[in-house]
């Protein structure tokens, strides 16, 4: 597939995104709030079976209601146009920043960190890296085997890439879990594709979205011994990405 008949493809999913949360969100409020009503009307003067049915069938309704406001809010993010706050900074200190949140997670989550000690300062919006961060953490701890627990080996390190003159910053995020189905691994960035019995199939192309964004490039590996390894380059320089009418990629540098 061409660059241009990607961008189209891409462009084409948003536009179902953008749609299918405008259409799903509307009745969503109504829905959840009518539920409560009901819950807090007539659950106080209902006892025996009748209650306890009511009580599980408005409790499914509000549970529901929640599951569905989150695929909303990964159609609204994939849909999204970037409009990316790009400021010099420390990635480093973004990557430890989302690290430590987990450091006391429920799930057991463990952490190997290789962080580049002198990894240079590189032009990024700190809000949808970290976005990008959390996505492919969450997608980690969800590949993890249950025994083992969720170990993710994150390392960050700058290189000079000689094929395009430039120099880098390279990310890997490698999990513990049994790696991408080799049918899938070529699709795993496409909308709406998911190994997954619970997911909207957009966490890892809103990640892909968020690399494009800044000028970068991401692709996945499946390590030799176990799990799957995210690989993210991203140039120093930053800024976004798009393409000409020709499918050719442009860079706009923000400074």
């Amino acid at each position: 597939m061409t660059t241009l008949l990607q961008a189209q493809r891409d462009a084409a999913w948003g536009e179902v995104a953008r749609r299918l949360a405008h259409e799903i969100k509307n009745p969503l409020t109504p829905i959840q709030l009518s539920a409560e009503r009901l819950r807090h009307k007539y659950l106080p003067a209902m006892a025996g079976q009748d209650a306890r049915l009511l009580d599980r069938s408005t409790h499914t309704i509000i549970q529901q209601v929640e599951v569905m406001k989150e695929l909303v809010k990964a159609f609204s993010e994939y849909a999204r146009s970037p409009h990316l706050n790009l400021r010099l900074q420390n990635l480093r200190t973004v990557i430890f920043e989302v690290c430590e949140l987990y450091r006391n997670d429920v799930s057991g989550i463990r952490f190997q960190l290789d962080i580049d000690d002198a990894l240079p300062k590189v032009v990024f919006d700190a809000g949808r890296i970290r976005q990008l961060l959390h996505n492919l953490i969450k997608n980690a701890r969800e590949a993890a085997a249950d025994d083992d627990g969720c170990l993710i080996t994150l390392s960050c390190h700058s290189i000079h890439d000689s094929a395009g003159d430039a120099d880098l910053v390279e990310l890997h995020i490698h999990d513990n879990g049994p790696g991408i189905p080799d049918e899938m691994i070529d699709q795993v960035f496409e909308p709406y594709v998911t190994g997954k019995l619970k997911g909207s199939g957009l966490g890892l192309p809103i990640v892909k979205k968020i690399v494009e964004e800044h000028g970068g490039h991401i692709w996945v590996e499946n390590s030799h011994h176990s799990g799957a390894c995210f690989i993210i380059r991203l140039p120093l320089q930053g800024g976004t990405q798009t393409a000409d009418s020709n499918g050719r990629h442009k860079h706009r540098i923000e400074t």
